[in-house]
């Protein structure tokens, strides 16, 4: 079985659901493998200031906290959305289709650090710096991985994969597919509990 994690590193809802995703993989260990898609939340037009995100975010937090049992850092709310850091989904997105260049059996472990990076450290997922502290963590090339993430090749596979995912219909996320090998099955459109991803896979495998 492969599940498919349709992501977004600036998507709050998607930071509490990481560590669900983190969790389903332990329980099916070798039984299930993982791919990190990213969505594409905060594209052109979609731009904006963090400061802008403010008032929203400073309400909404509390919601996902309440929910996932994540936390939001200082840095990030009492620092970061007072700037006018620009929200981009882009460049994490080609962050992530760079690093599955390398190491693509950890993707998920990195997609949780960038959101760790930004949504507890308050650190900008625009900054160069931000991705040098990360990758030391991987032991990657760090200078190749940052020119490589300027290459226009690396730009086109992240919008293609943008591109694939709203042809999905996947238009909010978190999202979760599960490809049983046969066909593809949505079982998850925002942010889902284990238990009931539990409960939905063992109907698909009960099918098979």
């Amino acid at each position: 079985m492969k599940l498919i994690y349709i992501y977004d590193a600036l998507c709050g809802w998607c930071y509490g659901f990481t560590p669900v995703i983190e969790e389903l993989l332990q329980r099916f260990e070798n039984e299930m493998e993982v791919e990190v898609l990213s969505g594409g939340m905060f594209l052109s037009a979609n731009h904006r200031p963090a400061s802008a995100m403010y008032n929203y975010i400073s309400q909404a937090h509390k919601q996902v906290e309440a929910v996932t049992g994540v936390k939001f850092g200082p840095a990030f709310l009492e620092e970061y959305l007072h700037t006018d850091d620009v929200m981009d989904s882009e460049k994490p997105s080609i962050a992530l289709t760079v690093f599955k260049q390398y190491q693509p059996a950890n993707a998920l472990s990195f997609a949780h650090d960038m959101q760790l990076a930004l949504n507890y450290d308050g650190k900008s997922l625009n900054d160069d710096d931000t991705y040098r502290h990360l990758l030391s963590k991987y032991q990657l090339p760090v200078e190749e991985f940052l020119a490589k993430m300027k290459e226009d090749a690396n730009r086109y596979d992240t919008v293609q994969e943008f591109k694939q995912v709203e042809q999905w219909g996947i238009t909010s996320f978190p999202a979760a597919i599960l490809d049983d090998g046969k066909e593809y099955f949505l079982i998850a459109k925002g942010y889902t509990p284990i238990e009931r991803l539990l409960e939905v896979i063992e109907k698909i495998k009960g099918k098979a």
